[in-house]
Order: C-alpha cells, then structure tokens, then sequence
C-alpha cells in the first residue's frame, strides 16, 4: 500500500463532519466557530490556513458559508445537528491524511473548545480582533458578510499565543 502524502489543509466539509463524528452532535453556531478556530490556531501555528474557505463577520462570529450552506437544513442556528455521512467520504482517512502536528493542534483545540457552548464561542469572537475589525461600520445586528482577514487572524492569534 502506498502511504499518501501528508498536507496542511482538509476541506471545510470534511472538516465539519469530522468535528460532529467524534465530538457529537452541536448547534451550527457552536460548529461555525469551531472550525474558525482550527483555521485560526493553523494560521497561528503554522503560517498556512487548514481550510481554503473564508469566514464572514456575520451576526453571531465567524462563518464559512460553504459549510452553512452544505448544513443549514441540518440545523437551526441554535439546535444540535448530528453526524451524517456525505456521500461516502470517510472522514477520519481524510483527517489522518493531515501533518500530525496539524492533527495534534486541531484535537487539541477541539478538546478544549467542545466543553464550551455555542453562547460562549460567540461571546469571544465577538471580543477578537478578526471578527471586529471585519464588522466595523456595522451595528451589532445588522446583516454582514464581509469576509474576515485571514492576515489579521493569523497576525491576532499569534500574538495571543505568544508566538
């Protein structure tokens, strides 16, 4: 068998999916800034972003529309989503195909960050500097889609983490 090469980046789909199968089910908004969060620290951390897609500044934090658009009849903004394969990809051969540094810091995130809420997650990118810099003109309920900087982010998590 031919080992496949390793990468630093997996599809938001993917992604999504992984983070629902192994770490159950959870609301779209607690979703939503989870994978934000992964990208952010891989921005941090390694100077490269996990995901391709881009995250919006809307209302309630960061939101890569492709995986809104792929989940948003699986769920409400506040109501648990589950596990539901797609179209026959395994995500965990998917995962396994990352640098294990990268997998190493993407289950690291996600184990501290799943015993938060979906409230929570929000509450702090709403005190980050990627989300309310993309904001800025917008009142706090007013409809945004402006995509966040993925140079800020980087830049922002960076200094947060000290490095």
């Amino acid at each position: 068998m031919i080992a496949l090469p390793k990468t630093n980046q997996i599809d938001s789909i993917v992604l999504a999916n992984y983070i629902l199968k192994h770490y159950g089910p959870m609301s779209h908004l607690k979703l939503q800034k989870l994978l934000f969060y992964c990208d952010a620290y891989c921005l941090a951390y390694f100077g490269q972003e996990l995901i391709s897609d881009k995250f919006e500044a809307w209302v309630h934090g960061p939101v890569c529309r492709k995986v809104y658009n792929e989940m948003k009849g699986a769920s409400v903004l506040y109501t648990d989503m589950a596990y539901s394969s797609i179209n026959g990809i395994d995500e965990d051969i998917t995962f396994d195909q990352l640098a294990i540094d990268v997998k190493d810091l993407i289950n690291d995130i996600l184990t501290n960050l799943t015993t938060w809420s979906g409230i929570e997650l929000e509450r702090a990118t709403h005190r980050e500097r990627p989300w309310i810099e993309a904001r800025h003109g917008y009142s706090e309920a007013e409809k945004c889609y402006v995509e966040i900087s993925k140079i800020t982010t980087r830049d922002y998590y960076r200094m947060q983490q000290g490095l």
